[in-house]
């Protein structure tokens, strides 16, 4: 196809003009090559059709009782940041070689791991009385 031709073009590129950009746009595809891909820089304008379900998704199997069990006033929102993660990490499993180096199936018992784990560190400060969110943890 030609951009095998175009990528050839750009690797072998040794002194562009100082102003050159090319501008690529293209619906996510198996076929768009590789090395273009990691030489460029990538720009998306919109969030992923899935972000919003795998949001919802996850917080469908979370309920109110979960989130009052640890008393520290950051739990909640950090559940919350934690849903997100998870949602990113498991769209990104879309993109295969460009999304991780690494496949690893990412599920919903990994974010309960996390999620209890997020509320042992919580607890702990809460119960020795310190206000901080414990990030070195």
């Amino acid at each position: 196809s030609w951009l095998s031709s175009l990528e050839t073009i750009l690797i072998n590129m040794k002194n562009p003009h100082k102003d050159f950009r090319l501008w690529l746009t293209t619906d996510p595809t198996d076929k768009f090559p590789m090395g273009i891909l990691q030489r460029s820089l990538k720009v998306v304008t919109e969030p992923p059709d899935g972000l919003k379900q795998n949001m919802r998704n996850t917080f469908s199997k979370i309920d109110d009782q979960m989130l009052e069990e640890n008393p520290h006033p950051a739990y909640a929102p950090l559940v919350y940041v934690l849903a997100f993660l998870h949602a990113v990490v498991i769209e990104r499993r879309k993109y295969g070689k460009i999304g991780w180096n690494v496949a690893y199936d990412y599920n919903m018992s990994d974010f309960n791991i996390s999620r209890r784990l997020l509320g042992l560190y919580l607890e702990k400060a809460y119960v020795n009385g310190d206000e901080q969110i414990p990030w070195g943890s």
